[in-house]
């Protein structure tokens, strides 16, 4: 019989054993050639407005699945091999040497690949199309263009090459595994007991306390220690992780089994025991499964939050729908014209002074880090009355503030806990007053040109503003611009109002911003980012999954004496179905818990270091959660139908 009809009945005979690992590497590919295929879209490259900023993130997350997906192809290939012992065996046996044993799975392995890779780029070419509206719908609110069917050559070139190399080194590395096979061992191979692992207390417990220093550092508040401690943090958790599931989930297995009144209940009895006899071959994957799990919920979770948080973010930086400061006696007018033209209601608008003062106030240092006051540093002030008049026509979510006298608050973009008790009752020196810090304010939207905002009580500010403390001309003498502020309706979806705006203003004032332009360019970047990572994280899921559903398989074929053995002594159908779900379970769960609960500290330190400064409410953390629970939920429903469809295939096998 020729190695290639050989090579296709084996691929047919073991069909069920890959399905899922086969659709796993289809899309795969599916995944490589359409983020490829976006970055040769000319309609979808020239409809960002920072084309540059979206083609590197789409290329750097494209090479980091594929480097992902060619370790674990090549990890997995040398798994399918080992647990082909006993046929492989067999054709050592009737006179096959290695090396065409070799070939033979070489080909079965290009037979896989090459078909993948058909399928893969071909569901690619034809959802093309869509993929890119998705995009586009996802990042930019105000695309109103058409896409048109194409076909990318180059990426389809690019693909087939990256996914062939891999597949040859595949095959090269399962060649390798081949030559290291004995005969005698490889016959004995279905029959060597794995043994029961006992674990060790001494790794169960060093195991928690690396975890849990790594969660410790990950929720400290102060964001630049986060960020000096990401290695560690990373260190700790996953050095933890590997060694919980080496050393200390069989020793929580062996305490369990101690429990004698609940353990020697007949199907607590056979699960328990059959899960804690897979411990040594299931407690590496399991353990890759639970960071690679942190990693995606992370990641699909990081870009959600991002990506839902995006509104409110912009009205957190920018404050209103639109401002500008600088020719309001020449442009006013044209812009007023400009929303009548365009049929908008103009809810409010307020126009001031800008003011500044630069008092003495010795530097203030916390965590190493300097704040600095002072001519360069200087503050735009403004008093109670009129603070609370530009609160009230933001879209912050801030209440109006009440200052008392001979006290003054300080309105700040990145404000901390340690900041506010350092800076709380500090005095603030003018020339002939003394006043004092009471509290920081959260916000950005007041600034206009300054780094800092001071609140001051409405008699305070006359006095100063009187005594010269308070001015309004620049360094060489002329007068400040004043501020105009605006509100209307539905300001982020006017889209040709906003290019008229634009017209007016540019070149004319001494800066302009509005709500419009920066809620499309985040929603272009997080949009992104947010599509990105559904993509990375369902090729994680459908990877670990995949494995974690073929050690099953095989877990199934070894133990069918088993059942076949208790069937003998008396269980039944309904108990049978009892045993596997107990034994199953624990395998998919505890990974998804451990991944999951990582996730939930990294982003606790993705809240500290990026979200506490966009989303601005006391306790932001818990918006995060919120919105990570929603992806939480999406990634335990995937991993859900996986056990669902192990289960199914596992009951099929021991029948």
């Amino acid at each position: 019989m020729r190695l290639t009809t050989l090579a296709f009945r084996n691929i047919k005979r073991n069909f069920k054993r890959y399905v899922m690992y086969f659709f796993s590497l289809s899309f795969s590919v599916f995944t490589a050639y359409s983020f490829l295929a976006l970055l040769e879209n000319e309609y979808v490259s020239n409809a960002f407005v920072y084309d540059d900023r979206y083609r590197a993130l789409l290329l750097v997350f494209g090479i980091i699945i594929m480097v992902f997906v060619m370790f674990f192809l090549i990890s997995s290939n040398n798994s399918f091999i080992k647990a082909r012992k006993k046929e492989i065996s067999t054709y050592s046996l009737f006179g096959m040497t290695n090396e065409k044993i070799g070939k033979l799975l070489f080909m079965e392995t290009m037979i896989v690949g090459f078909t993948a890779l058909v399928i893969g780029v071909g569901v690619g070419i034809f959802l093309s199309k869509l993929t890119a509206m998705v995009l586009l719908d996802i990042s930019l609110a105000s695309f109103t263009g058409d896409i048109e069917f194409s076909i990318a050559p180059k990426a389809i070139y690019i693909t087939a090459i990256v996914f062939m190399a891999i597949f040859c080194v595949m095959g090269l590395s399962g060649l390798g595994t081949i030559n290291k096979f004995e005969l005698v061992d490889l016959f004995k191979g279905d029959k060597v007991s794995e043994g029961n692992s006992e674990g060790s207390i001494l790794a169960l417990i060093l195991s928690l306390i690396l975890i849990g220093a790594g969660y410790y550092l990950a929720s400290i508040n102060d964001p630049f220690i986060v960020v000096s401690l990401a290695i560690p943090i990373l260190a700790f958790v996953i050095s933890g992780t590997y060694l919980f599931f080496w050393g200390g989930l069989p020793k929580v297995l062996s305490l369990i089994k101690r429990n004698r009144s609940r353990y020697y209940q007949g199907v607590n009895l056979v699960s328990t025991s059959m899960f804690s006899h897979r411990m040594k071959s299931i407690g590496s994957v399991m353990a890759t499964i639970a960071v690679l799990s942190a990693v995606a919920t992370t990641a699909i979770a990081t870009g959600f939050t991002l990506y839902s948080s995006v509104e409110e973010s912009t009205y957190d930086t920018i404050g209103y729908d639109m401002y500008f400061y600088g020719g309001q006696e020449e442009l006013l007018d044209d812009v007023r014209r400009a929303f009548q033209k365009h049929n908008v209601r103009i809810i409010d608008e307020y126009t001031t002074q800008r003011y500044k003062c630069s008092p003495e106030i010795k530097p203030i240092i916390h965590n190493d880090f300097e704040y600095r006051f002072g001519e360069e540093e200087y503050f735009r002030v403004y008093s109670e009355s009129e603070y609370n008049k530009l609160i009230s026509i933001s879209r912050s979510k801030l209440k109006p503030v009440y200052i008392k006298p001979g006290m003054a608050m300080l309105g700040y973009r990145y404000p901390n806990d340690g900041l506010r008790l350092a800076i709380d009752g500090k005095p603030i020196n003018f020339s002939n007053q003394t006043l004092r810090f009471s509290s920081i304010l959260q916000e950005n939207f007041s600034t206009f040109g300054a780094f800092y905002t001071l609140v001051l009580n409405d008699n305070d500010f006359d006095t100063l503003y009187h005594s010269g403390d308070i001015i309004s001309i620049d360094k060489g003498g002329a007068p400040l611009d004043k501020v105009s502020v605006f509100k209307f309706d539905n300001p982020l979806k006017l889209r040709d109002l906003n290019a008229d705006l634009m017209q007016i203003l540019d070149g004319k004032t001494g800066s302009y911003r509005t709500a419009y332009n920066h809620y499309n360019e985040s929603l272009e970047t997080f949009g992104l980012v947010c599509f990105i990572g559904f993509f990375m994280s369902v090729v994680f899921i459908l990877m670990t999954a995949s494995l974690l559903y073929f050690k099953q398989i095989m877990a199934a074929e070894e133990e069918r004496r088993q059942y076949k053995m208790l069937r003998k002594i008396g269980m039944d159908t309904r108990i049978e179905k009892k045993v596997i779900a107990k034994r199953l379970f624990p395998v998919f769960l505890i990974p998804l818990l451990v991944g999951i609960i990582h996730s939930m500290f990294a982003m606790k330190a993705a809240d500290t270091m990026i979200f506490s400064n966009m989303i601005p409410v006391d306790n932001s953390y818990l918006t995060v959660l919120s919105f990570s629970a929603v992806m939480y939920g999406a990634y335990a429903l995937f991993y859900g139908i996986f056990y669902l469809i192990t289960k199914g295939q596992y009951s099929r096998i021991v029948r």
